[in-house]
């Protein structure tokens, strides 16, 4: 089975197709190939997402490569005006996913994509960075962006699209501290 098929579309219909062609990008990215460089394109994605969920009260700030080890420490949700948005996001998209009537397939996402992304992140984390602890912070990391972009698109909500854009050009959504959003 190839990971494009991870969600069988005899089994849950066609509403399933965008979730594995998701799947199939979030495998597929060469994780972290990019970090520390500098793009106003990154930004402007980050821009886009943030305005997506409605956060409008942000700083962006990049950091190197070797800065992550220190910033991973410091990230705090505590006065952030992005995860007053997003504290609330997997319930909203949860009510809308069972609206449709697909509990299940969301139950078996949750289940089975952070192992589809595991290896791919991991890999790529692990050439990237020596520190083990920044190691398993970005897979964690990696697995639940993806868990929540694919509940996303399962749920028809596109936000996350700006996200996973940014992924793929190699580029990570570090995280916030406060209202400063970190960018590697």
């Amino acid at each position: 089975m190839t990971l494009a098929q991870l969600f069988n579309e005899g089994k849950y219909g066609l509403t399933v197709r965008s979730v594995n062609e998701l799947i199939e990008k979030l495998t597929t990215i060469n994780w972290y190939s990019n970090v520390g460089e500098f793009s106003p394109d990154i930004e402007g994605k980050l821009a886009q997402f943030m305005s997506a969920i409605g956060v409008h009260d942000y700083e962006i700030k990049w950091i190197t490569k070797e800065q992550v080890p220190e910033t991973i420490k410091t990230l705090s949700f505590e006065g952030s005006a992005l995860w007053e948005v997003l504290k609330e996001v997997p319930d909203q998209l949860k009510t809308r996913i069972e609206r449709l009537g697909n509990e299940q397939l969301l139950n078996e996402l949750v289940d089975r994509v952070p192992e589809a992304v595991f290896h791919s992140a991991y890999n790529q984390a692990f050439l990237t960075f020596i520190d083990q602890d920044v190691i398993s912070f970005l897979v964690g990391h990696a697995m639940y962006i993806s868990i929540l972009a694919c509940t996303a698109e399962l749920a028809g909500d596109n936000s996350m699209s700006f996200i996973v854009e940014l992924l793929e050009e190699g580029h990570l959504p570090l995280g916030p501290k406060g209202n400063t959003f970190y960018l590697l």
